[in-house]
């Protein structure tokens, strides 16, 4: 799977569980713990248009002054859709992987920006799927390239993006395990009930 084929994958199984998401599911608990289901949402949302202006050569300081805006509207699905359009063309532009972008934690190539990008569009479905009591399982294409961005993990933890990875109770079961182990997701346990 090459680095284009990934971030589309990671964008439909983002898709697929948020074409899921009932209007009594937007204020449910994620893993992430600061953020709900709207939240996180959101904040996807917002980071496909923040990378969309990275790579249009944005400083960090103008992308964190989106952090707080609604990215939502009034059809979430038809956001994420056309961000998520918007960075994929972004990054198939002549030359993307080798810009310079400014991100906030510290200046990153367009290939790097990339791999970061995967990463957390992959994780947060997840997430989604979690929250929503959806099909958690991820493509295992996906995952595998998802895995080869280790450096995207410590560039998200120096941030916060991602929490610590942890020593599971129990063994990873399966690659996915391992790669939500390493983004601090406790993949094993069994989804609550309630």
């Amino acid at each position: 799977m090459d680095r284009l084929d990934a971030l589309a994958m990671a964008n439909a199984e983002f898709e697929r569980r948020l074409r899921l998401v009932e209007t009594g599911d937007w204020g449910r608990p994620t893993p992430c713990e600061a953020l709900d289901v709207r939240a996180l949402v959101n904040h996807v949302i917002g980071a496909n248009r923040r990378y969309t202006m990275l790579l249009d050569g944005a400083t960090g300081a103008q992308v964190d002054a989106t952090r707080t805006h609604d990215h939502l509207g009034d059809d979430p699905v038809a956001a994420f859709l056309t961000t998520a359009s918007e960075l994929l063309a972004a990054f198939g532009e002549e030359g993307a992987f080798y810009r310079v972008a400014h991100h906030p934690i510290g200046d990153r190539t367009g290939s790097q920006l990339l791999r970061m990008r995967i990463l957390d569009v992959a994780v947060h479905a997840w997430d989604l799927a979690r929250a929503i009591r959806a099909d958690e399982q991820l493509d295992p294409g996906l995952v595998e390239f998802a895995l080869t961005c280790t450096d995207s993990v410590e560039a998200g933890g120096q941030r916060g993006s991602f929490a610590a990875p942890i020593a599971s109770l129990a063994p990873a079961r399966s690659r996915q395990d391992q790669l939500l182990h390493l983004l601090g997701r406790q993949a094993s346990l069994t989804k609550e009930t309630t």
